[in-house]
């Protein structure tokens, strides 16, 4: 059993689904489901009152074709080419259960393993602007850029995003700050922006001054219907449109700096 896109779905849509589709009984529905939570493949979540299935990020789960996030101490067998992040659970946004989160990372490894001119190397500096648990800025190093700055205005946030640093040997390459947006100086070869549509859209001309020729700028947290406002206005700022993937209603896009 696989929930479609990743997406969370409560269990009884689940039964009536798979019953529907698949032509199962009840009750075998059920048990496949006590099997893959006890096996750790599924996780119970709850939110206002109601109780959803989703796959499980208490074990080690494949984000891209590159990108693996892992909690600590679990164990995990990668690939010649993998990108291991671990990743401690915690308050802060970035974990990689919500769609938003996981439609980023895959943008950040298109950026840095598809780019028409190689992004990363010496010198190589990247943005994430609203770092959460800081796994954007984190998987960037990983796919190669040199160092990176991560800013936050949520001081929990803040802790969590060092402590993950930590975790994947990463000090002293990524810097963790809330200063405030004014205060960014440089230019970077990769911007990374997790974050809702009107703040993006007041966001558009300070990126497009950090935003070096031929940078990529990562953007998710749009949802579908969003896309083409939030293009329209980067358009303006001499970006284009070099990747774009969708989860569950929610959109991630990879722009490349024209200008």
């Amino acid at each position: 059993m696989r929930l479609v896109g990743g997406r969370r779905m409560p269990p009884d849509q689940i039964i009536k689904d798979l019953g529907g589709r698949l032509k199962m009984r009840k009750n075998r529905v059920q048990r496949a489901i006590r099997d893959l939570v006890a096996a750790g493949e599924l996780a119970y979540t709850f939110e206002h009152g109601r109780t959803f299935l989703e796959t499980s990020f208490d074990r080690p789960v494949r984000i891209g074709k590159r990108i693996v996030l892992t909690p600590p101490g679990k164990e995990f067998q990668p690939r010649p080419k993998d990108t291991v992040i671990c990743i401690a659970p915690g308050v802060s946004f970035g974990g990689g259960r919500h769609p938003s989160t996981r439609l980023a990372l895959r943008g950040v490894e298109f950026a840095l393993t598809h780019w028409e001119k190689p992004l990363a190397g010496p010198g190589s500096r990247m943005l994430d602007i609203g770092t959460g648990s800081g796994v954007l800025a984190i998987a960037a190093l990983k796919l190669g850029i040199e160092s990176g700055l991560g800013i936050d205005l949520d001081p929990c946030a803040l802790a969590e995003a060092k402590a993950n640093l930590r975790l994947n040997g990463l000090e002293g390459r990524i810097f963790i700050s809330d200063a405030p947006i004014e205060s960014i100086r440089g230019s970077f070869a990769l911007i990374a922006a997790n974050l809702r549509l009107p703040t993006l859209l007041c966001l558009a001309p300070a990126i497009a001054g950090w935003a070096s020729r031929g940078a990529a700028v990562v953007i998710s947290g749009i949802r579908l219907e969003e896309a083409q406002t939030l293009l329209s206005v980067y358009k303006n700022q001499s970006f284009v449109e070099t990747w774009r993937d969708d989860e569950d209603d929610w959109m991630g896009l990879a722009l490349r700096k024209e200008g």
